[in-house]
């Protein structure tokens, strides 16, 4: 039975704290906002979420 913290099932790849958790790359206010509304759009209009997320996709793509 393997150990709660066996060491094949650290990260292997990418940097990690002082503590070995990996650390993720920042992400743009708009990434968050996005995840957000394709993640959890139950109790918002539909036709509004998919506008927002046409909209943020637009403004992310332009900033490249």
């Amino acid at each position: 039975m393997p150990h709660e913290f066996d060491p094949c099932e650290a990260p292997i790849e990418g940097e990690v704290d002082k503590w070995g958790f990996t650390i993720k790359p920042a992400i743009s206010d708009n990434e968050v906002i996005l995840r957000c509304l394709r993640n959890a759009p139950c109790g918002c209009d539909k036709k509004q979420v998919e506008r927002l997320i046409n909209e943020f996709e637009t403004n992310e793509k332009s900033k490249r």
